[in-house]
């Protein structure tokens, strides 16, 4: 059995929920994927409720750990957003530092060139790494891959085609800001475009992050947050299919620079979550039991 606390809601869990009856439904459809299915369709379905005035309210509850399951992302989020925690606890300096939200972006592709489209994005961003530019004012990054649905210009969806981009926390240098140094959203997207080797000039979205100490905190993990958010809106089912099977084994998160090395000295630093506490109050109280009920899409007491 497992727990997950941060942000839990009996609300959102059953959003979630849903969502993954959804998916799982996908999976349902073919033959092949009907382990994948069945086991994201028993995912969180019977929950142990503890309530602490301190600690709040957590669930302990069987997870299917399927990388499709929307409540399975949400805990991925969870423990994404504990370990920045961890990194600006035991590393204050951090929140002094610069930092930047960048989303870099290419054309739509087709879903079935989804993972060949990512891999050369990977390779470009390594070719951006190698810029001047870049060892002048990067210091550590965290980027991100997430894939939305492309759609057409009377606002509905084009269920052949996806939208693969990248979301970067950057921790740059003071110079970026200002002066000869100031680099602009739009020397970010001709710089992008040399490294992708392209024609046209990608669509680049910069944002600077204001801010020291829990200000700046609450913008970095909320960027975090952001970046690892669970898919609650199910695509169509062939979309669905084929862009699972082309994302299946590729890592959607990676650290760089600095970044990387605080992360790895995490491995053996205490978890952000209180264990000992939880267990102590799974001890001394006595849990609500609760499960899905299919017929009302909640969670009822048993």
């Amino acid at each position: 059995m497992n727990s997950d606390h941060e942000g839990a809601t009996l609300e959102y869990l059953s959003q979630l929920k849903l969502s993954a009856q959804g998916v799982a439904g996908h999976f349902l459809a073919e033959s092949n994927t009907l382990r994948d299915g069945m086991r994201i369709l028993e995912c969180a379905n019977r929950l142990r409720t503890y309530s602490d005035e301190v600690y709040g309210t957590f669930f302990d509850t069987w997870y299917c750990k399927h990388r499709s399951c929307p409540i399975c992302q949400w805990r991925k989020s969870l423990r994404y957003c504990s370990k920045i925690h961890r990194t600006l606890d035991q590393n204050p300096s951090l929140l002094k530092d610069k930092w930047i939200y960048l989303t870099l972006t290419v054309r739509n592709c087709g879903v079935r060139d989804l993972r060949a489209t990512i891999e050369y994005m990977k390779q470009a961003f390594r070719r951006l790494m190698n810029r001047d530019f870049w060892k002048r004012h990067i210091q550590g990054s965290i980027r991100f891959v997430e894939v939305t649905e492309s759609y057409l210009g009377d606002g509905g969806h084009n269920y052949e085609s996806t939208h693969p981009h990248f979301h970067c926390l950057l921790r740059v240098s003071p110079s970026m800001y200002a002066g000869v140094n100031y680099v602009s959203e739009m020397r970010w997207a001709e710089e992008w475009q040399k490294a992708l080797q392209v024609h046209y000039l990608p669509v680049v979205h910069l944002r600077r992050m204001a801010g020291e100490g829990q200000d700046l905190r609450n913008k970095i993990v909320s960027a975090t947050r952001y970046s690892t958010k669970p898919k609650v809106n199910t695509q169509a089912r062939p979309l669905f299919l084929e862009a699972a099977r082309q994302m299946q084994g590729l890592r959607l998160a990676e650290t760089f620079g600095d970044i990387r090395m605080l992360f790895a000295n995490l491995n053996n630093e205490p978890s952000h979550y209180a264990a000992k506490e939880y267990d102590d109050i799974r001890q001394a109280a006595d849990p609500v039991y609760q499960s899905w009920d299919d017929v009302d899409s909640n969670y009822k007491p048993d």
